[in-house]
């Protein structure tokens, strides 16, 4: 993270907005971005600064008169009767951060006595993967306190579902190891309340942020953060706003995958339409993150002019980085498209979804003639197949499991483009299956799924259509 980016997130964590929003598009360091939210929210000292190792005060205007504000408060959180904590005076010995622990212990955190308040955040997103994804990154790489020091706060991950990775932040896990430690016999409702308590960060799926665990806690959040913002409806990103915060950031991407409505009927009354959707529609402010770091710049070049307005820059030696072997050929992209006149597209009986069999023989050619010459692409990790209909997936993976038997999801990842959200691969070769007569493209004219699907590649981007 550079020192600008680095200033900006101070600002924007600073910012007292009841609202802010922060649109992420691929490649921008979306996730990143809240981790430098959490550091600055935790950690940053509004009302003072460190000069040569001690603390100054900030020259302030006239007090306000406590009617004004009162008025204030009032206009940035109407919906609010308590006073942000974050606006009071501060106290002259000490700070508004928390005191940072060494890890994930179930000893009670230990706070500074000169530290008055403690800012509390709850973390949440639609989809376990997407929170689990946040939350892992946390684990490895931890959060940077005032001093800019690394360190890994004490975080809860509540929920079902939770991935083996970050199992052992996950509540269920914690509540065990409590029992284990000689706390048996107290009521399981009383430790999860405790363990909330303890937290610095709390993380929880929208939906099970509306838990009754909730009701238990001693007080509610400062602050929530919720990812991927614009793919959840709005109904479902209110939820967590219960708990009584004071300020919301929604992070997302509008022209990414939107919220999955199967109801048309609901989907033409705007129930698919996302809060953050709605404010921006409304003229509310946007940051828009515009420097990315994952993809070549050929692959940039459409979807920075297509669904950003052109405002998309490359980051640093992006080029350089994302330039492979493989690029010697055309064919091989960086961005590239096949064109096979013989290929039909076919409709299964008593299916939705629709196949294309030339192409998925024509895909098998291509992907064997790739990593026969560049072996290191033989991975899972590093080359996706994505088709935006489920049965052309099945196929794909039904003819892949022929070719390498057991060893085939290692060899390739092949997924839906709802399913890739979020991914990152090297290569992907993106299957479009559309050949009809009547030249429709069905899900290719969303332009979400296809800004989705060409942009989880950092070097090549092979399209069959």
């Amino acid at each position: 993270m550079t020192g600008l980016h680095r200033t900006m997130l101070n600002k924007v964590g600073l910012s007292r907005k009841p609202f802010v929003l922060i649109q992420g598009p691929p490649g921008t360091g979306k996730t990143q971005t809240i981790l430098g939210l959490l550091s600055a929210i935790l950690h940053a000292i509004p009302a003072r600064v460190h000069s040569k190792g001690r603390l100054r005060g900030v020259k302030r205007g006239p007090e306000l008169p406590i009617n004004e504000k009162y008025i204030h408060w009032g206009h940035a959180s109407p919906w609010l009767s308590n006073i942000n904590p974050r606006d009071e005076n501060l106290p002259t010995d000490g700070d508004d951060g928390f005191y940072p622990t060494t890890g994930n212990e179930l000893k009670p955190e230990v706070v500074n006595s000169c530290r008055k308040y403690r800012v509390r955040v709850l973390v949440c997103a639609p989809s376990n993967s997407a929170l689990d994804e946040i939350v892992l990154r946390i684990l490895n790489a931890g959060i940077r306190d005032e001093d800019d020091h690394v360190y890994n706060p004490k975080i809860v991950r509540i929920g079902l579902k939770a991935h083996h990775s970050v199992q052992s932040v996950s509540m269920d896990h914690l509540v065990q190891q409590k029992h284990s430690h000689g706390v048996a016999g107290t009521d399981a409702d009383n430790i999860r309340a405790a363990l909330l308590d303890e937290a610095a960060i709390v993380f929880s799926t929208l939906s099970f942020s509306g838990s009754t665990i909730f009701s238990k806690l001693n007080h509610g959040f400062d602050v929530v953060i919720i990812d991927e913002a614009a793919q959840a409806v709005e109904p479902a990103t209110l939820v967590p706003l219960a708990n009584g915060c004071k300020q919301v950031f929604l992070v997302g991407d509008p022209v990414q995958l939107p919220a999955t409505v199967i109801s048309p009927i609901a989907n033409k009354f705007g129930y698919g339409m996302s809060l953050f959707q709605r404010f921006q529609k409304a003229g509310y402010p946007v940051l828009m993150l515009k420097e990315q770091y994952r993809m070549h710049p050929e692959i940039r070049s459409f979807p920075s002019r297509e669904f950003y307005n052109e405002e998309l820059q490359d980051g640093p030696d992006v080029k350089i980085q994302t330039q492979r072997a493989w690029h010697e050929f055309r064919c091989f992209g960086p961005f590239c498209f096949f064109d096979i006149h013989e290929g039909e597209e076919s409709q299964p009986s008593g299916s939705g979804s629709r196949v294309n069999i030339d192409e998925v023989e024509f895909i098998v050619s291509m992907y064997l003639k790739l990593v026969t010459r560049y072996p290191e692409l033989k991975s899972s990790s590093r080359l996706a197949i994505i088709s935006p209909y489920n049965y052309q997936v099945k196929l794909l993976k039904d003819r892949f499991k022929q070719i390498f038997k057991e060893e085939a999801k290692e060899v390739v990842d092949i997924i839906t483009v709802d399913g890739c959200q979020g991914r990152e691969k090297d290569v992907v070769i993106f299957s479009c299956v559309r050949a009809s007569k009547s030249k429709s493209i069905g899900f290719l004219s969303d332009f979400r799924r296809m800004n989705v699907a060409i942009t989880r590649a950092r070097s090549s981007v092979l399209v069959r259509m």
